[in-house]
């Protein structure tokens, strides 16, 4: 029994210190940002989007026809920044009814009100 409860604690310390050198504290805390609300408002930017309710037959293609963005981009650009938005469409399809985000410029929405 104490072999077993023995070997429980080797791997739970051994498992701390694991996670400890690979996503750590203390060399996050040297590298903390000075001004921390601007750090925070950056995190908090997202691109002008608008939302739309998908219907049977869209595909990307077709809504970035019917809402062209405001701003002159490449497809690749407008495609990137539709994955930003929509991480979960990453490996699927669009499935009708959903509300998805098209993203309409470059631009970025401060959220924190400057």
């Amino acid at each position: 029994m104490r072999a077993l409860v023995l070997t429980a604690i080797i791997i739970i310390f051994a498992f701390v210190i694991k996670v400890d050198l690979t996503e750590g504290s203390l060399h996050l805390a040297a590298f903390y940002p000075k001004d921390t609300e601007n750090a925070i408002c950056e995190k908090q930017r997202e691109p002008n989007y608008i939302t739309v309710q998908t219907i049977p037959g869209d595909t990307i293609h077709s809504l970035f026809a019917l809402h062209p963005a405001k701003v002159p981009m490449t497809f690749p650009e407008r495609l990137q920044l539709f994955y930003e938005l929509n991480p979960h469409l990453q490996l699927q399809a669009l499935v009708p009814g959903e509300n998805i985000k098209l993203p309409l410029s470059f631009e970025f929405e401060n959220k924190c009100g400057k």
